[in-house]
């Protein structure tokens, strides 16, 4: 195992999620116990769930609105929260631009994990 990883948002690949553009700066080969994804926010997210999977949303410019179970909660640069399992969420960019995020994954984020509810 190295002693650092080093990776630039400009040159990670990018993939159409449920929460929008998805950039996958490590991954479960790095570490077992977590990684970091940076997800652009165009519109809005569909609602879903983890079946396994705790979410920290840290905003790096932009603002969302986050519903969690019903109860919506609004987040600008520089807020975070944290989504645990099995907790229906979607969010949506409430800015002018797109928002961007850090999404601190843990266990790493795996298309399997994720729920779709609507």
């Amino acid at each position: 195992m190295m002693p650092h990883i080093v990776r630039k948002v400009q040159g990670a690949e990018v993939k159409q999620i449920t929460c929008g553009l998805m950039r996958k700066m490590t991954d479960s080969k790095d570490f077992q116990g977590m990684d970091f994804v940076h997800v652009t926010i165009k519109d809005s997210t569909k609602k879903h769930y983890h079946k396994k999977l705790t979410e920290v949303y840290f905003v790096l410019s932009g603002s969302i609105d986050v519903e969690i179970d019903g109860k919506t909660e609004s987040l600008e640069k520089g807020n975070m929260i944290m989504i645990f399992p099995k907790t229906n969420h979607k969010s949506w960019k409430t800015s002018k631009e797109d928002a961007e995020i850090l999404v601190a994954c843990c266990p790493p984020w795996s298309e399997e994990d994720e729920i779709l509810v609507e």
